[in-house]
């Protein structure tokens, strides 16, 4: 199960998609993002009592928003429809050089943040981007946050018997389809009412997506507990708009 600092880096790079309003992003920015913020969360800078992830409760909407705030500077500055470390970098300096807030990490940060970051890290941060590409407007919640780590992390760097490589492993040639695929997933979340993503309807649209897609690196079993959440919520005459979901029987 994910720890709650890899599912605050999910919430990290979804608000930093949102803020480049659907932009892509290179696989070299997303590790720079990584390596920048990761460890930023659990950092107690000198003067200071607690890391941001001991003070997330009360502070992380702020932080949310400047890491949004970072997306939308560099979506002003990128020259192409992908985001690269040149653009980030300047985003981020331009932000946490301006902010107020204490916890900001110090500047400059490492020189080759991008090449330090393991490769799976990197690609997860391209997988965020494309879901929150679908989802619109509409936040992450940090129990949806969590689900997803779980889900997608492990299946990254996972061989089926079947297969004779990792998605990870296929990435070069399978990336894109994998990326359109998380973007449904997103697309299948963005006309539910509300402004935060429960862990509920990401795993509904995730199973939606996954149970008819063609793709045979697919998970192919629904996400733990699905049927019985779905079954509650019939039975409760539930109205929270999850997508219905036609699940094989």
């Amino acid at each position: 199960m994910s720890g709650k600092r890899e599912a605050l880096m999910v919430q990290i790079l979804f608000a930093t998609a949102r803020g480049a309003g659907g932009m892509r992003i290179s696989r070299q920015a997303s590790a720079w993002l990584s390596g920048r913020y990761l460890p930023w969360l659990t950092a107690v800078k000198p003067g200071l009592e607690a890391a941001p992830i001991a003070c997330w409760a009360d502070q992380g909407h702020g932080f949310l928003g400047k890491l949004k705030e970072i997306g939308e500077q560099a979506r002003a500055v990128a020259a192409g429809s992908e985001l690269t470390v040149d653009d980030v970098v300047i985003a981020a300096y331009r932000v946490e050089s301006e902010a107020s807030c204490p916890f900001c990490p110090d500047w400059p940060p490492p020189a080759g943040l991008e090449m330090e970051t393991p490769l799976p890290e990197a690609v997860l941060g391209q997988i965020v981007f494309a879901l929150a590409r679908g989802a619109g407007e509409r936040r992450l919640s940090l129990d949806a946050s969590a689900w997803f780590h779980d889900r997608y992390a492990p299946w990254l760097t996972a061989t089926r018997p079947e297969h004779l490589a990792s998605p990870l492993e296929v990435w070069e040639v399978a990336g894109k389809g994998f990326l359109a695929r998380f973007r449904e997933i997103g697309k299948g979340v963005r006309g539910i009412a509300g402004s935060e993503i429960s862990r509920e309807e990401l795993q509904a649209s995730a199973w939606a997506v996954e149970s008819e897609s063609p793709c045979p690196y697919c998970p192919t079993t629904p996400p733990p507990g699905f049927y019985e959440e779905a079954t509650l919520s019939v039975s409760a005459g539930s109205s929270c708009g999850l997508p219905r979901v036609q699940l094989p029987a």
